[in-house]
């Protein structure tokens, strides 16, 4: 769905420049999530598919770390999907 914003033209770089501290907030942290969870992987021998599949079929227990890379795989999916929605706004 498409929609369309109207907007006085001197708002026009405020919002740009904005939308542009959006993104490289979202690029910090993707960068930090997927810092740590590639050492969850390298720690754990598995790669985070395999980590959620054995996670979510009981396999691996309850452990604090498995909590935490559930998060951080979470976080690191939800900063992508608004990275890929940042994208498709044109101004």
């Amino acid at each position: 769905m498409n929609s369309t914003l109207v907007l006085q033209q001197e708002t026009i770089p405020i919002i740009k420049s904005s939308l542009a501290m959006k993104r490289r907030a979202l690029e910090f942290s993707l960068q930090k999530y997927s810092k740590r969870l590639a050492a969850f992987e390298q720690r754990y021998g598995m790669d985070s598919e395999e980590f959620v599949s054995r996670f979510e079929a009981g396999e691996l227990g309850d452990e604090p770390d498995w909590f935490e890379w559930q998060y951080l795989l979470d976080a690191h999916r939800e900063t992508r999907r608004q990275l890929k929605l940042l994208s498709t706004i044109r101004l």
